[in-house]
């Protein structure tokens, strides 16, 4: 038979690289990058190297499973889709009978492209709990940088005669989706700012990089906005005409001075100056804060809108080679659009009681509530008992701060299924697990995060027997609970998506991507943002109703050298979790022999000089400690970082007995400081100790 080529784009990840498959009776016999993929050009990273590994890897879960051991023996039986679904179902409708619809949560990890599915069946349903890892990963930029400009504006890199990476390491963590710009900037000569406490290779190849101690990049920003404001290189004309509230801001930020954040981020001052010189003086400019780096502290918040500041202020806000915000493609029926939004289309008294907003009143505004908010009401019953949760691609043993606290609730809650394709400790913890079929196997359509367009993610083959879509497993779900009003078939969801650029899916499928006209001139028309006053928010007054400051302040970590002096006197070096490791993409795909060979094992990031004062030699395993617990972890020497930070990242479990317990990072994250407005953990500047094991 022949081979047939499958044009598509590799969903291993979400840089999502155009990719052609090679198929030979129904079976991925090859994989080539796509040359014509708009943003990937045809590369493809080593995760989508091992698509035939892990399509075809003989742990694969292919068949429905009931726990039928004690939760977390891995004890399970095989049993038929009918069943599965009919006790999903019941329990489902009797939770939603006995608590209410806000008992029951659904939840993601990586998304698969899932939220208007998700958040469709959860509003049908009537409950407000949708769990996912906003607070972890973008939320806090788009929650920031809306509040001060009313959107959320991207990079546009390949424009760029300056690019700016807060807390960002695309080679590792985006390489197909913004690479290629990237380096087609620097060719042509943009200048390269680099803020992260690890001297990454990008870094290395920085005009300037600052090396900031986790958890102070507030400060930081702040001192930036200070020196330009102070030096009056500002873009006039703009903060004139299109911001509201400057005369506060060069107030709350005149404190922040070279030499004061000097002490405070553990960077010289002139190297402060030298960069913020650099950005203010060179134009376009454009900003990118990293969805992990950026996100992983108390005042992330305040870092987002910091960073939407400075753009404004120097008149890189809604231009061509700055921070722009792109025309999407499908609107409100785009991934987290209006049409599916929960807020929008539940009654307001459902909205109403949408874990987190007694706490975080933010969240109002957001489709997603913080799985901080689920394990409390699990496990508290506040403000109201969580009985059943159901977990598509989400290994929350792993992927949330304080694993051992995650774990009590799972061990709590009543009720607990899971959606993956392998098992991963929070799938043992599950009493049904139901098996995901792979990109390769379903049909998709793709937009978040690539900017202006909308690209087709056809099935290439037919699922792995036993193994089921996930919008396929909502269908079932919808029919067996009695949702009258949810989509009857995968193609009548995805042409119900597509309305707005006036195709159906087959009729998209015959030509692969659509993308709209960008207008760089649309500031211009629109004539204002979409903001109480119309302008750029500097001061935001308007969130002052929500108990939120109006100015971005710098706040020490709760665990630090300054904060916290007696926990340093045991604890004396500052840790950063959760730097991305190219062959994995989290904690998943930890099983492929051909990417596990890459990264075997978790590596600590530790300067050879703090090594050699505890007598620690290069590749050796030691504990790393925090007040919360410790893991085992092989030091690796690195120079590019200061003494007193050490790097670790994320993911570990596989391949040991009780990983999740000996080598998860997140046994050592703090749970109980959140940033007050977004939900964020300190992931990033905890306290640590490394000692030799005896």
């Amino acid at each position: 038979m022949s081979v047939k080529t499958v044009r598509t784009i590799c969903f291993e990840c979400h840089s999502r690289c155009g990719v052609f498959l090679e198929v030979e009776n129904g079976r991925v016999v090859g994989i080539k990058g796509d040359k014509e993929h708009p943003f990937s050009h045809g590369y493809i990273c080593p995760k989508g190297q091992a698509v035939r590994e892990i399509i075809y890897h003989p742990d694969r879960i292919t068949h429905p499973l009931r726990r039928v051991g004690e939760k977390g023996e891995g004890k399970f039986e095989k049993i038929s889709w009918d069943k599965a679904l009919d006790i999903i179902s019941e329990r489902l409708i009797k939770f939603r009978d006995q608590f209410g619809a806000e008992s029951v949560v659904f939840g993601q990890g990586t998304t698969r492209g899932l939220p208007p599915w998700i958040n469709r069946f959860l509003t049908l349903f009537g409950s407000p709990n949708y769990s996912g890892p906003a607070n972890y990963s973008l939320g806090p930029i788009i929650m920031g940088m809306s509040a001060v400009c009313g959107t959320l504006p991207s990079a546009d890199f390949a424009s760029s005669k300056c690019i700016v990476l807060w807390g960002h390491n695309p080679e590792q963590s985006f390489p197909g989706l913004f690479m290629y710009s990237i380096r087609t900037a620097l060719k042509s000569g943009a200048k390269l700012i680099i803020v992260d406490p690890r001297g990454t290779p990008l870094a290395k190849k920085a005009d300037h990089w600052l090396p900031v101690r986790p958890g102070t990049d507030v400060a930081l920003i702040l001192c930036i906005i200070n020196i330009i404001i102070k030096n009056e290189i500002y873009d006039k004309d703009f903060v004139e005409n299109w911001t509201f509230g400057f005369d506060q801001l060069r107030e709350q930020v005149s404190r922040f001075t070279p030499d004061y954040c000097a002490e405070i981020t553990w960077i010289p001052a002139e190297k402060i100056e030298e960069a913020a010189l650099t950005y203010a003086n060179i134009k376009p400019a454009c900003i990118m804060p990293g969805i992990g780096g950026a996100c992983h502290s108390i005042k992330s918040f305040d870092l987002a809108r910091s960073i939407a500041i400075l753009a404004a202020i120097t008149g890189n806000l809604g231009i061509q080679g700055g921070n722009f915000n792109y025309p999407s493609a499908l609107g409100d029926r785009s991934c987290y659009g209006r049409d599916f939004s929960l807020s929008v289309h539940l009654p307001s008294k459902q909205v109403k009681k949408k874990l987190a907003v007694d706490r975080y009143p933010f969240y109002q505004f957001s489709d997603q509530v913080p799985p901080e908010t689920v394990f409390k009401a699990i496990l508290e019953q506040k403000p109201y008992p969580v009985k059943a949760w159901g977990l598509f691609a989400n290994n929350v043993m792993c992927a949330f701060g304080n694993s051992q606290y995650v774990k009590k609730a799972l061990e709590t809650i009543d009720f607990l299924f899971s959606v993956d394709y392998f098992h991963t400790p929070t799938t043992i913890m599950a009493d049904i697990v139901l098996p995901a079929a792979h990109w390769t196997e379903r049909d998709d359509v793709e937009d978040l995060g690539m900017q202006n367009y909308i690209i087709c993610q056809p099935k290439a083959l037919e699922p792995v027997p036993e193994c089921r879509c996930e919008k396929q497993i909502l269908i079932d779900l919808a029919e067996r609970i009695g949702l009258d009003d949810y989509w009857k078939t995968v193609e009548e969801s995805l042409d119900y998506r597509l309305e707005p650029i006036g195709m159906t899916y087959e009729e998209f499928k015959k030509i692969g991507k659509f993308s709209v006209p960008v207008d760089y001139n649309g500031l211009k028309k629109r004539k204002r943002f979409s903001t109480p006053t119309g302008k750029v928010m500097l001061y935001t007054k308007h969130l002052e109703l929500l108990g939120i400051a109006p100015l971005p302040d710098f706040k020490e970590p709760p665990e630090s050298p300054v904060s916290t002096p007696e926990l340093w006197r045991d604890f004396p070096l500052v840790l950063t979790t959760g730097f991305r490791i190219l062959p994995f993409y989290h904690s998943s795909l930890r099983n492929i022999p051909s990417l596990h060979k890459l990264a075997p094992d978790p590596e600590l990031l530790i300067h050879p000089e703090t090594a050699k004062n505890s007598n620690i030699k290069d590749g050796e395993w030691v504990y790393l400690s925090t007040p919360r617990g410790r893991v085992e972890i092989k030091a690796k020497f690195f120079n590019n970082t200061h003494p007193k930070v050490v790097h670790a990242p994320h993911g570990y479990w596989y391949g040991v007995e009780n990983g999740w317990e000996k080598l998860n990072i997140n046994i050592l994250t703090d749970n109980q400081h959140t940033d007050p407005v977004t939900a964020t953990l300190p992931l990033k500047g905890l306290l640590c100790r490394v000692e030799k094991i005896n």
